[in-house]
C-alpha cells in the first residue's frame, strides 16, 4: 500500500513538472535604492519558455511582504499597474525557447529614515492552462548609505568595472605587512576574503567561479596604518 501512494506522489508531482513551461532566466537577487535621495526600489526578471510551443501568460501579485516598509507599489507586465490592480489585464506572449524581460517590479519606501528590506510574491500563469504557474520573489531594500556618491580618488583601481565573465582586477597599494582583502555583499556579510602579500600590488579574481551571483558588492580592507580602504564592483 505504502509503495502505491509512493508511487503515484512521484507521478503527480512528475506531471506537474512537466507542466510547468517557464523558468526563471535571471533576476535581481535584491532591488536596493538609497531611500535618502530616492525612495523607488526597482528589480526585474527575465523569464524563459522551456517547452516548445509559443504561450501567453498573465501575471498576478500575491503577496507584499509585512515589515510594513513598503508604502505603495507596481509591476509592469504588459502595462504597467499600480495598487488598484493585482493582476495584468493582458497577456505577455513568449515563444518556445525563448527569454522575456517584460517584468519589472517596483517598490516605495514609507520614510526616508528607514532601512530594511521587503518582499512582494508574484505568480505567472499560463493563459489557457492555469495548472501551469510560476511564483516568483522580488526582494527590496533600502538603505540610507547605498550608492553614495564616491570619492573622486579611489582606494582601489577596479576594472573591468561591471564585470561579466572575465577577470576582475583590483589595483590596491603596497603595505608593510600581510593584509586582508574583504569581499562583502550589500547586507555587510563576508563573503570573499584574499591574503595580501606585503609588495602585491594588484588582487585578480573571476567572481563567477567564486560563486558570486549577480549584484553589486564592497571591497574593504585594513592597510598597515590602519586605515580602511574601500572599493565597489558589479557582477553582470
Amino acid at each position: 500500500m505504502f509503495r502505491f501512494f509512493f508511487t503515484l506522489f512521484i507521478l503527480i508531482f512528475s506531471l506537474k513538472l512537466a507542466s510547468q513551461s517557464l523558468v526563471v532566466e535571471s533576476k535581481d537577487s535584491i532591488a536596493y535604492v538609497n531611500s535618502i535621495s530616492g525612495q523607488q526600489a526597482v528589480g526585474h526578471i527575465a523569464l524563459k519558455n522551456i517547452s516548445n510551443s509559443s504561450k501567453d501568460y498573465f501575471l498576478v501579485r500575491r503577496k507584499v511582504g509585512s515589515t510594513g516598509l513598503v508604502d505603495s507599489n507596481y509591476f509592469c507586465w504588459d502595462l504597467c499597474y499600480g495598487t488598484f490592480a493585482s493582476q495584468s489585464l493582458g497577456n505577455v506572449t513568449i515563444a518556445a525557447g525563448a527569454v522575456a524581460y517584460d517584468f519589472s517590479g517596483y517598490s516605495y519606501v514609507r520614510d526616508t529614515s528607514l532601512e530594511g528590506q521587503d518582499t512582494i510574491w508574484y505568480t505567472i500563469i499560463n493563459a489557457i492552462d492555469s495548472t501551469d504557474t510560476l511564483q516568483v520573489q522580488m526582494i527590496y531594500g533600502f538603505s540610507k548609505t547605498f550608492n553614495l556618491e564616491e570619492k573622486e580618488v579611489n582606494d582601489f583601481k577596479i576594472y573591468p568595472n561591471p564585470i561579466g565573465d572575465e577577470n576582475l582586477n583590483i589595483d590596491i597599494l603596497t603595505s608593510n605587512g600581510i593584509t586582508y582583502l574583504h569581499v562583502l555583499d550589500l547586507n555587510g556579510r563576508k563573503v570573499r576574503e584574499f591574503e595580501v602579500e606585503p609588495n602585491q600590488r594588484k588582487v585578480t579574481f573571476n567572481p563567477h567561479f567564486i560563486g558570486l551571483e549577480k549584484g553589486i558588492y564592497i571591497l574593504k580592507r585594513i592597510n598597515s596604518a590602519g586605515k580602511f580602504e574601500f572599493g565597489k564592483f558589479i557582477v553582470q
